[in-house]
């Protein structure tokens, strides 16, 4: 029996505290060489892109993929869950919600690791969607003094501030990214912006940065100057990075950056690394965080009183 799960039952089954763990695990299982991830691929269409991403955990027997596809009337997400020992689809799910969350507990376990402190302010760039998680999960990891909320909209920054008190955040809204930077030690960057809007100034004294809002070659959130001033770059997946990650790539270009220079967080979290002065983590998202909570969801799922849907597929 194939379990069907809704974005709605994904919804209610979905905690940051268990995404952290699962993500974190997922990272060290990389790291090891105990996890298998492949990268994002995009099939253009004349109005639509769809993109397909995988990866096999050994380490939970579980095997899956993630795809969606991007059109004028939005994106629709959908997991594969399979049993990587008898072959058997265990679930399909909805995977919006999945993603949003896995993208911040990503972002999440980069702080833990790079930045390695217990309190502190975070700056949060962005008021999207995708907003929301990052400041949960940097919740999950560190004790977060004030947020300090900036995007381009005054009525969105305004709202999403306000939002965060309903979740006991101390957070305020500023008008200008640099004073929204000011003071603060952890900065998430998490927009759509096709231009750098960061700069080196600005972050000087931000010890540890998160740039999460774009895996699009010629898109960019940080300056090629900005990548430069700090000491370890970090990246989810390389390969992914030198195709997809426009501020590294063009940092690259620029001379400012070297691929051989760059960790992957695997890597840091596996110990095999050790991440030195300012930090920064560059995140477009891996088929391996995916399936990591995909998997903690569907045992979540078949643990729970609640029945939720079936199909038998022959």
């Amino acid at each position: 029996m194939t379990l069907v799960l809704s974005e709605r039952d994904v919804e209610s089954l979905i905690s940051m505290k268990e995404v952290v763990l699962s993500v974190e695990e997922a990272f060290r299982r990389h790291g090891i060489g105990e996890a298998s991830n492949f990268m994002r691929t995009r099939s253009r269409g004349a109005a639509s892109v769809l993109n397909v991403m995988h990866a096999n955990l050994p380490y939970l027997g579980r095997a899956g993929l993630k795809a969606y596809l991007s059109s004028r009337a939005g994106t629709k997400f959908a997991l594969l869950l399979f049993d990587a020992n008898d072959s058997r689809l265990l679930a399909v799910m909805g995977a919006d919600i999945l993603g949003r969350f896995r993208t911040g507990a990503a972002s999440g376990v980069a702080t833990k690791y790079l930045y390695g402190k217990r309190a502190g302010t975070l700056a949060v760039l962005g008021s999207g969607r995708q907003a929301l998680t990052q400041v949960l999960a940097a919740g999950e990891v560190m004790s977060l003094e004030e947020v300090r909320v900036w995007s381009p909209t005054p009525e969105h920054r305004v709202a999403f501030a306000q939002k965060l008190k309903t979740y006991g955040f101390n957070s305020a809204a500023f008008d200008a990214p640099a004073r929204a930077l000011q003071g603060a030690d952890v900065a998430t960057a998490i927009t759509s912006s096709r231009q750098p809007f960061l700069n080196e100034e600005m972050l000087e004294n931000v010890a540890h940065l998160n740039i999460a809002g774009g895996n699009v070659s010629d898109h960019a959130e940080l300056t090629a100057a900005g990548v430069a001033s700090f000491n370890t770059i970090v990246v989810d997946d390389i390969s992914q990075a030198k195709i997809e990650y426009g501020d590294l790539i063009q940092a690259a270009k620029g001379g400012l950056f070297t691929w051989a220079s760059a960790a992957e967080l695997g890597t840091i979290v596996a110990g095999k690394r050790k991440p030195e002065g300012r930090t920064l983590f560059k995140s477009g998202g891996m088929a391996l965080e995916d399936v990591a909570v995909a998997s903690m969801i569907y045992d979540k799922a078949t643990k729970s009183s609640r029945s939720y849907p079936g199909v038998e597929l022959v």
